[in-house]
């Protein structure tokens, strides 16, 4: 009660016109004075008046060593400093380790890199750090006592979350970028993603933000019980936004280590398009291909909460054969070559059908080039044409039988009118069903000749 009623007092002398806020020594210069206690609310609550002060001052010059007092011009500049930095830090480092994949570009590298020297300097600049006990009456400033009480308390932790992560990746980027080699660069990137999963202690750093805002909250008007309510109402704030935040990484972070499976919320939430656009910008695609890659994805995967193979692939066998003939049953006997044919025969080169996706103005063949497949149009229309002919297909037809049946060049050039969903049959897997059909392959040889040879088609 007397300490805060000489504070009280200290206070009016500091409102009126002979009041000074400034250092409380005269005789300290230059850079030392950033060291010692300012004349302020904060000081004079705990000494009780500006003699007190003086005194504290005294003390810390006359013990001659390099410490850093917890009422200190200096001291408020780096608590509030370093509070920034932290809560950059933990808001950065999980959308580094979940979002950006390794594309963080040099200006977020440069800040990791600033980001760890300055917590390596923090690590080494506490134990010069005076201590303000919980029920003494002055500052502990013997470098011995404070060493012993950062040993016991914080030091561990503080090691810990100061680890240099951001040279370990800074270095292993380069030396990735710069290596040609793919079996070293794929073992730099499985080091990689461990060194950005090992990135998660730097989040102990949590700790150093709660230990900045008990700082800040003692020294910061410490007899004024509104102020002191409402840097730990700010303190809670600013923990439930981190704790949302870094469960929203979280819940992204763990799909993308399982490869983003099917039934995963980012896919069902076609959130894979912002790492397309991650990717896209790393390798620096003109924009016109990256519109172009955009708008495939999109239609692709635009609205659906599934993938055509994965539900492919994880059904019965039965299931999957019965899927296949809704599907492309109508298709294959639109076709002359396959309308007759063996219901057993049809099931056997619908499980070889693979589907495939063109965009509006995509050349799906070109005339005179190589072809090794013909193509079922499910859903779509596209222009055949070439010197002596222009047509246009769609939903249902075919084109390119030629090339399966005898692996010649494309008669025509088609183009995608619109966007076109298609099976395709390759020669490859049409000759393996072949084999185990050998009256179909004689019938169809005949067919050949019949129909395709007699119109000089082969």
């Amino acid at each position: 009660m007397r300490r805060s009623q000489h504070a009280t007092a200290a206070m009016e002398r500091l409102k009126g016109p002979g009041g000074r806020a400034g250092g409380c020594c005269r005789s300290a210069r230059g850079w030392r004075a950033l060291l010692l206690p300012q004349q302020n609310r904060q000081s004079l609550y705990m000494y009780g008046s500006e003699v007190a002060v003086e005194q504290e001052c005294r003390r810390q010059l006359q013990s001659g060593v390099f410490v850093i007092h917890p009422f200190s011009l200096m001291r408020s500049y780096y608590i509030m400093g370093m509070m920034a930095v932290t809560f950059l830090n933990l808001i950065g480092i999980p959308m580094e380790i979940a979002f950006l994949d390794g594309t963080s570009g040099l200006a977020w590298e440069g800040f990791n890199v600033f980001s760890d020297t300055l917590f390596l300097v923090d690590v080494a600049l506490n134990f010069r750090m005076g201590i303000i006990p919980e029920d003494g009456e002055e500052a502990i400033l013997d470098i011995k006592q404070i060493r012993v009480s950062y040993l016991r308390t914080w030091f561990i932790p503080d090691v810990i979350a100061a680890f240099p992560i951001g040279y370990i990746l800074l270095f292993a980027g380069l030396h990735y970028h710069n290596d040609d080699n793919p079996s070293k660069t794929t073992r730099m990137m499985r080091i990689l993603m461990f060194v950005r999963i090992l990135s998660l202690i730097r989040l102990a750093r949590v700790s150093r933000l709660v230990r900045f805002f008990n700082e800040v909250e003692k020294v910061s008007n410490a007899n004024l019980e509104v102020v002191r309510l409402f840097f730990r109402v700010l303190s809670l704030f600013m923990m439930i936004f981190l704790l949302c935040h870094w469960n929203g990484c979280i819940q992204y972070f763990v799909p993308m280590l399982e490869e983003f499976p099917t039934d995963c919320w980012v896919r069902k939430e076609n959130l894979m398009m912002s790492r397309l656009e991650h990717y896209m910008t790393f390798m620096k695609l003109p924009p016109e291909l990256q519109l172009r890659i955009t708008n495939y994805y999109q239609a692709r995967y635009g609205g659906k909460w599934f993938d055509e193979q994965e539900v492919m692939h994880t059904v019965s066998s039965a299931l999957k054969e019965q899927l296949l003939t809704v599907m492309c049953s109508r298709l294959l006997r639109n076709m002359p070559l396959f309308r007759s044919q063996d219901e057993n025969f049809l099931n056997s080169v619908i499980h070889e059908l693979e589907y495939e996706l063109y965009q509006e103005g995509d050349v799906i063949v070109r005339e005179g080039a190589p072809g090794d497949r013909m193509f079922f149009i499910d859903h779509g229309q596209v222009l055949e044409e070439n010197d002596s002919f222009r047509r246009e297909l769609c939903d249902g037809d075919f084109f390119g039988e030629v090339c399966v049946l005898s692996r010649g060049k494309h008669l025509a050039t088609v183009k995608a009118l619109t966007d076109c969903q298609c099976f395709s049959l390759s020669w490859d897997d049409f000759q393996e069903v072949l084999q185990g059909f050998p009256d179909v392959r004689k019938d169809l040889e005949e067919m050949m000749e019949r129909e395709y040879l007699g119109a000089g088609f082969l």
